[in-house]
């Protein structure tokens, strides 16, 4: 199977709103870079930055960027999340709309996305594998109730809310709760986590 082939069937086995990166696939990086540069500029994936790309929905004037949200994790990698006012938003806390993004990402920030700010946080985030609904609740304990507009219950009642859908998992996020070096955010852990886990 020729090159050319091998990314055409990945593109098409890619979910639309995903990501892509030539690097990830085996074969001539050369070719395989080509072949993303071709279909980029045939319009069926966008170029985000150099070795990454982007599937979305098609649509009768193109196919649309990605938010700056999306590129953030995709960048920041496994174990990120929103942090600040994004992980506010995130999880319906509040009404803002952030200038710009703002994502927690474990371990070394990678250089920054447009409109994209990276803050650095525990590597054992992504040791454990945390999702960005896990991270957000992490950065929302972090910053405290005046990051939000609604009450504090409310917050208690959403990470109620996602770990009986079974959106997030109450014991890792106690877990990396406890290897915080964040004092508040144990603290205010220690308080909501009772009433969630009944």
């Amino acid at each position: 199977m020729s090159t050319a082939q091998l990314v055409r069937d990945q593109l098409d086995h890619a979910a639309v709103r995903s990501f892509l990166a030539p690097a990830e696939m085996k074969g001539s990086r050369r070719a395989i870079e080509c072949e993303f540069s071709r279909l980029a500029a045939a319009g069926d994936i966008v170029r985000v930055r150099k070795g990454l790309y982007w599937k979305g929905p098609m649509t009768p004037v193109g196919m649309p960027l990605p938010r700056p949200i999306e590129v953030g994790l995709a960048v920041a990698g496994p174990g990120s999340g929103p942090a600040a006012l994004s992980a506010a938003a995130h999880l319906g806390l509040t009404s803002q709309v952030p200038s710009v993004e703002t994502v927690a990402v474990p371990g070394r920030t990678p250089t920054e996305p447009k409109g994209v700010h990276f803050v650095a946080r525990s590597i054992e985030r992504r040791f454990r594998g945390l999702t960005p609904d896990e991270v957000a609740i992490l950065e929302v304990l972090r910053d405290g109730p005046d990051l939000i507009e609604s009450s504090w219950e409310t917050f208690v009642a959403t990470v109620t809310r996602l770990v009986d859908e079974e959106t997030v998992r109450f014991e890792i996020i106690s877990d990396q709760v406890a290897s915080e070096r964040h004092l508040a955010t144990r603290q205010r852990w220690s308080d909501v986590a009772p009433r969630v886990h009944q």
